[in-house]
């Protein structure tokens, strides 16, 4: 096999060698839609070589080859399949920056192709294994994550890829997920927002809706307890309730809506019980009374209502 890959490399070696000097050979190539035949049955020939070395295991060799093919005869019929193997093999070693890219020139490149739309599902989940990390990069099997902000900009390239495909809404969701996944929170929800924004009839955007509320949520449970949170919190929960009523995610909303009230009538008590220990009075009675408005009964209800008692005699 090496030998006959070395005789197509000896023959196009020699053309080459032929046309230096001649400024029409160096002139750029007009991509006039077609090939002469001796370019063609080298393109053919390459392309073939290329494909027993990827049988046959040798896949850095097939790599090489299908980019030749790619390259030096990009109006062949075999140049779009060149390209969409050496894709596929970049990923298959791992490399998945290689294997994006290359499938993003393909996707540049061969728009009219039969294997376009193949091209742009498996370019998306290479950006998706690079966002997990969940391949293998090296002999000794150590995963390996990328720079959270390069997986970012190659989902965003698949949104851009397809932008009315189901695909967009996924790469959009699949940012959230990212920066959720890599505790950074406030881009996570950031991206959850941009799917519910952008893309409200997807299947995604309850998801997306629920994720951004709970995310909020918990930053105020965690000491960012300020009430602007809290209501963008709550606001992402009433969207979704009032949104996707039929959706499962409705009831968990309702859920979180209850124990965002409960948790704002503790903390209009505790706020009240802080300036009556100060003897602030007046302060106190303010949050006292918030409380009786929030909650018609319970525990809380009934020790406000008998502070406001002390407090007004």
């Amino acid at each position: 096999m090496k030998k006959a890959f070395s005789v197509i490399l000896i023959s196009t070696t020699s053309l080459i060698i032929t046309s230096c000097g001649n400024k029409e050979a160096d002139a750029p190539r007009i991509a006039s839609g077609s090939l002469n035949e001796v370019d063609s049955q080298t393109a053919k020939s390459y392309f073939t070589t290329a494909k027993s070395l990827e049988a046959a295991g040798k896949n850095g060799k097939a790599i090489n080859a299908y980019e030749y093919v790619a390259d030096r005869f990009p109006l062949s019929s075999h140049a779009g399949e060149a390209r969409f193997r050496q894709a596929s093999l970049y990923y298959k070693q791992g490399d998945l920056i290689k294997s994006f890219d290359t499938y993003q020139t393909f996707i540049e490149k061969h728009n009219s192709s039969q294997l376009y739309s193949e091209a742009i599902s498996r370019q998306y989940s290479v950006a998706i294994a690079a966002a997990k990390g969940n391949i293998k990069h090296n002999f000794m099997g150590i995963k390996s994550k990328h720079a959270a902000s390069t997986c970012e900009e190659m989902l965003k390239k698949c949104k851009k890829n397809a932008p009315y495909s189901k695909l967009a809404p996924k790469a959009q969701f699949a940012i959230g997920e990212l920066y959720q996944d890599r505790g950074e929170a406030v881009k996570a929800i950031k991206g959850y927002k941009v799917v519910s924004a952008s893309y409200p009839e997807s299947s995604l955007a309850p998801e997306a809706l629920y994720r951004a509320g709970s995310l909020m949520m918990k930053d105020a449970e965690n000491g960012n307890r300020n009430k602007a949170s809290l209501d963008r919190a709550k606001n992402a929960f009433l969207d979704l309730r009032q949104q996707y009523p039929n959706h499962p995610r409705a009831k968990d909303a309702q859920a979180k809506l209850r124990s965002l009230a409960s948790s704002n009538v503790q903390r209009s008590y505790d706020t009240a019980e802080f300036y009556r220990n100060k003897g602030q009075s007046q302060a106190a009675l303010i949050y006292y009374k918030d409380v009786i408005k929030a909650s018609p009964s319970g525990r809380l209800h009934d020790a406000a209502k008998k502070r406001i008692a002390e407090l007004s005699r």
